[in-house]
């Protein structure tokens, strides 16, 4: 309770909550994928929203928000990434809050409901196992992730990046590449690298109307901007970043394939850290690296060789503390349909086809559109 007031719980399906959006901004653990901005950019591949708020002495203490969508021979289903976020320390409103999220899931008839709570909320953890959750083989979101405190001046930073990664950033800069801030006409060009990158390593693209509307939305408040590289006027990489509360998100960087001997990727992922420290910005997330490496950063163990030359060990060379976020929780009302998901899909949820056919659900799409975007 807060101040001896009980709380109020409303639900809300509404387009858009400027207040509701406006406490993630400024709660600890409150994240872009809870606001409504997202949901409408979540709309374009066929994902519904509804959020359970609660409110105490007529401001809001906590909520979370339900994305939900129906799936051939399935029939619906719901999750909440990076929720609920609360403000305040009552098990109490944790334990209401599971509760009326999945009573929201059951008036959809949900049948496979996945919470992966918010980034601080580890003590969630025991609320869902209480009512039958457990451990999801498939994230909603980055359990695991690279983030760099931005507390201390540029040069402090700039000495934490490996001296490989230092020496790639002076190649770039030495080398001529320029960094730009792109506009919503650069959009385009970011989507034709999107699909060279997702090509070379195998993930599912998003529709380009994705990124369109991600831009429509959250531009106007500040939560996306563009980083592009350039050589002589070419543009070979681009990087999105959500700035949301403290935190920077590196959304997603993309590269051509052109141009790899000057190093622009690592000038452009250095150039929006150092943006994000001009900007007042106290964390940069690089949102996403293999889980491998966070559990050998804790055992105080050499990166496994499976992972050198990869994404991950690209984010690590520049610092940074690994992290382990809570995981997602699923919980299948039917007996039947668990029975499947336990004995089945768990089994097979790590084959590459199994992960692209994930991939192209979370999408909405069934493959790139290659003729556009050749």
């Amino acid at each position: 309770m807060v101040k001896g007031h009980a709380y109020e719980f409303r639900r809300s399906e509404s387009a858009g909550d400027a207040e509701w959006d406006a406490f993630l901004a400024g709660v600890e653990g409150g994240h872009h994928v809870q606001t409504t901005l997202w949901a409408r950019v979540k709309a374009v591949i066929g994902w519904d929203a509804l959020r359970v708020i609660v409110v105490a002495d007529g401001r809001i203490v906590g909520g979370g928000q339900l994305f939900l969508r129906t799936v051939p021979l399935i029939g619906a289903v719901g999750y909440v990434p990076k929720g609920p976020v609360v403000s305040v320390d009552d098990p109490a409103l944790r334990s209401q809050l599971i509760d009326s999220l999945m009573e929201e899931a059951r008036l959809r008839r949900v049948r496979h409901l996945t919470i992966q709570p918010a980034n601080n909320g580890h003590a969630f953890t025991q609320n869902l196992a209480d009512r039958g959750f457990r451990p999801s083989a498939v994230p909603v979101a980055p359990q695991t992730s690279l983030v760099i405190d931005l507390g201390a001046d540029i040069a402090t930073i700039f000495a934490q990046l490996s001296s490989k990664t230092r020496y790639n950033v002076r190649l770039g800069e030495r080398s001529g590449i320029k960094i730009r801030e792109g506009g919503e006409a650069d959009l385009s060009t970011y989507y034709r690298m999107l699909v060279t990158t997702g090509d070379r390593q195998g993930f599912t693209v998003y529709p380009e109307e994705y990124f369109t509307e991600m831009w429509q939305w959250l531009r106007p408040h500040g939560y996306v901007r563009l980083f592009l590289a350039e050589y002589e006027g070419d543009v070979m990489s681009g990087q999105l970043v959500v700035p949301f509360g403290d935190t920077v998100i590196n959304k997603l960087s993309v590269w051509s394939g052109r141009h790899g001997s000057k190093r622009p990727n690592h000038t452009l992922q250095w150039h929006a850290i150092e943006w994000s420290k001009a900007n007042g910005y106290r964390y940069y997330d690089f949102e996403g690296i293999d889980r491998r490496a966070v559990e050998s950063a804790r055992e105080n163990e050499p990166l496994p060789q499976s992972l050198k030359q990869t994404v991950t060990s690209f984010k690590l060379g520049f610092g940074g503390e690994p992290v382990l976020f809570p995981s997602a929780q699923y919980h299948v009302g039917n007996a039947l349909v668990r029975w499947g998901y336990e004995s089945v899909f768990r089994r097979v949820s790590d084959w590459p086809l199994v992960k692209k056919a994930v991939g192209r659900f979370r999408s909405g799409r069934r493959r790139i559109n290659r003729d556009r975007h050749p």
